[in-house]
């Protein structure tokens, strides 16, 4: 079997019990990553020296994508990650969190909201976008908060992360502000 040999087939008529949304991320600088293992596309092992930081998220609001991103003229693959993450506060606490995670260069454990674990930002880390939106709202019944955008390139599709390691890292977590 060559290298780009198709494998298997997927029959989406099987069942519905599909969930969208995101309920945490816990997320990383991508230097602190000491120790790490992917096998069939998930994350087996994963060391990350220091503090992790988490955002429990509301639901309904957040989500991610990372389409795969094909140049035929040159022959080139892709994974074009980004990640949304509404955070329906404002504090200068947070607004300092939010100026600090824009110098680094970070990974991001996606717990959504079937139970399921991923990990964006991975093998090149994920960066702050330009399309983050601070906003005072207009009406009382508008949003005061921020909408954070992570964007980042991969080599590899999006790995799945056991619950195992998502709740060690858990366990590294800062205090929330």
């Amino acid at each position: 079997m060559g290298l780009c040999d198709m494998t298997a087939g997927y029959n989406d008529r099987v069942c519905t019990n599909g969930k969208g949304g995101i309920k945490s991320v816990i997320i990383f600088p991508i230097s602190k990553i000491v120790n790490s293992a992917v096998v069939n596309n998930q994350i087996t092992t994963l060391t990350v020296s220091g503090e992790t930081f988490r955002y429990k998220l509301k639901s309904n609001l957040s989500s991610y994508t990372a389409p795969i991103k094909v140049n035929k003229d040159n022959g080139t693959l892709f994974y074009e990650e980004s990640l949304s993450m509404i955070l329906a506060s404002d504090t200068k606490e947070l607004r300092a969190q939010l100026h600090l995670l824009a110098q680094n260069l970070v990974v991001a454990l996606v717990e959504n909201a079937d139970g399921s674990i991923v990990a964006l930002g991975f093998g090149e880390g994920l960066q702050v976008a330009d399309a983050n939106e601070y906003t005072s709202g207009v009406t009382k019944g508008d949003r005061k908060g921020h909408v954070i955008v992570l964007n980042g390139m991969e080599n590899e599709p999006v790995p799945d992360v056991t619950a195992a390691i998502f709740a060690t890292l858990s366990g590294q977590q800062s205090p929330s502000v």
